[in-house]
């Protein structure tokens, strides 16, 4: 079986539940939502498109949240459960504080909600460890 890719520019997406794309979709967008079929979220920087089906696609515009991986913004959202920002994840890294393991705490509390308020309907424990990893390699 091939690879899914970004009718827009043809990057390897992942599956996302329906629930995510409806809790993520504003009012206009949700009304154009078609529901059956398999969503997919492209986690490209380069792209628009934020989830896309057969014959649809949602772009960033069209969702509630700004979207971690199409945001370079220091403010953009990381951690769409505990609110933690690319800024607020290196200021409290530089603090000497380790946010991963806050969070993975949270997580193994069961106190998540990553696959509705989470963009790319997933965990978000990948992308923080990728900004602190980027945070330590510049000081």
């Amino acid at each position: 079986m091939s690879a899914v890719v970004c009718p827009t520019c043809h990057a390897p997406a992942r599956r996302v539940a329906l629930r995510t794309v409806k809790a993520m979709l504003k009012g206009a967008a949700l009304r154009r939502l078609q529901p059956d079929g398999d969503f997919y979220f492209c986690a490209s920087a380069d792209c628009e498109v934020v989830y896309f089906a057969s014959g649809q696609t949602f772009l960033v515009a069209d969702v509630r949240e700004r979207v971690f991986q199409k945001d370079a913004g220091s403010d953009a959202p990381v951690c769409y459960c505990f609110d933690w920002t690319r800024e607020s994840l290196v200021a409290a890294l530089l603090r000497g504080a380790r946010p991963d393991e806050d969070i993975e705490e949270q997580v193994r509390e069961r106190r998540c909600a990553c696959d509705i308020r989470n963009p790319q309907g997933a965990c978000c424990l990948g992308n923080v460890k990728a900004v602190l990893a980027n945070a330590r390699a510049r000081s």
